[in-house]
Parts: structure tokens; C-alpha cells; sequence
């Protein structure tokens, strides 16, 4: 049975086309050949990891986004599982982060970080409009708890309520030590 393969929406290189680490991993084991069987260990090891963990190019599908490793390694990520996306302009040049539904963040590092972003998004968007689209149309035109929280509006009876007393237990800020902060966290690492 022949598989028909799907054409990306669009696709970028990683910005750098060489991987030093993998390049400086193989001149170790060159070295450990010579006799030092610790560091020719090492070295392919240093390799193979680098190979496998850092991304050659990215595609966008019309579902997934698709981050291509070394030769067999190849892993996707599905667009319901991605919350959003930022576009962060550092010093270093620009990276795109995307952050999980689960909490999780991918920094990719596209040669036109502006313009994958673009399509990422509007690949994004189009999904979601087709998610939402077809949960109305499986459900007759009602999009029956899809997405929509049910509201019941009930008043109080005010025989029953009770007066709310609000105690607050204020730390002095001198002795809030180790404590983690209550600002924004979104800092780019």
C-alpha cells in the first residue's frame, strides 16, 4: 500500500549549518584513537548526542510542527498541544519559543525567525479555526461542550449568606527570604 506524503506549508534551516560540538566530539575520539581509549569513548559519545539533540531544519503542516535531528531521529509536535508563540529578540539574534499546553518550552532557532514565525501562526490559527469549525459541525450546529463553559445564573438568597471575614497574614518583607517571587517569569533563556 503506497502512503501519499503531505507537502510542508513551510520549511527552515536551523541558522547554524555547522554543529561544532559534533565536529570537536569526532577531533577528541581522533585523538583517543591514538591512545587513550577514555577519551575516544567520550568523544563518541559527546558525538552521537550532539547529532541527535540539535535540530537541522524545521517544517510546518497543516497539524505539526516537525523539528528534523540527526538522520533517524525525527519528532513532531501537534498543534494541540501548543499553547502559543513568542517571538524573543535578544542580542545573540532572534529565537522563537514555543510553549507547550503542559507547561513545557521549545526555543527554535530558524534562519527568518520573523517571517517562520508568521507562517507558524497562521498554520496555527488555521487549525484552530478548523478545530472549532468541524466540533460545531459534528454537533448539528451546537458546539455542545466544546470549549464552552455551561453557565448557570442563580441568585443568593440572602437569608443564607453569611458576612465574609477577611483575615490577612502579611509576611514583612525582610523575612520573605527564599520565597518565590509573584512577578512575571518570562525571561528568555
Amino acid at each position: 500500500m503506497q502512503q501519499i506524503q503531505e507537502e510542508p506549508i513551510h520549511w527552515d534551516n536551523h541558522r547554524t549549518k555547522l554543529n561544532l560540538t559534533f565536529v570537536f566530539a569526532l577531533v577528541v575520539a581522533v585523538i583517543g584513537i591514538l591512545g587513550q581509549p577514555l577519551l575516544f569513548v567520550m568523544g563518541i559519545g559527546v558525538a552521537i548526542y550532539s547529532w541527535l539533540t540539535n535540530p537541522k531544519q524545521y517544517l510546518i503542516y497543516n497539524d505539526s510542527l516537525v523539528i528534523i535531528y540527526g538522520r533517524p531521529r525525527v519528532k513532531s509536535y501537534p498543534f494541540e498541544n501548543m499553547a502559543h508563540l513568542e517571538l524573543l529578540t535578544l542580542p545573540i539574534g532572534d529565537r522563537l519559543r514555543v510553549r507547550m499546553a503542559n507547561g513545557s518550552r521549545i526555543m527554535l532557532i530558524p534562519t527568518d525567525s520573523e517571517t517562520f514565525n508568521v507562517k507558524l501562526d497562521e498554520a496555527l490559527e488555521a487549525f484552530h479555526a478548523r478545530e472549532s469549525g468541524s466540533a460545531i459541525n459534528q454537533n448539528g450546529g451546537h458546539n455542545s461542550g466544546a470549549n464552552t463553559p455551561t453557565i448557570i445564573d442563580v441568585e443568593p438568597n440572602p437569608e443564607t449568606i453569611e458576612p465574609e471575614i477577611e483575615t490577612v497574614n502579611e509576611i514583612p518583607p525582610e523575612t520573605r527570604m527564599g520565597e518565590s517571587s509573584t512577578e512575571n517569569d518570562d525571561v528568555p533563556y
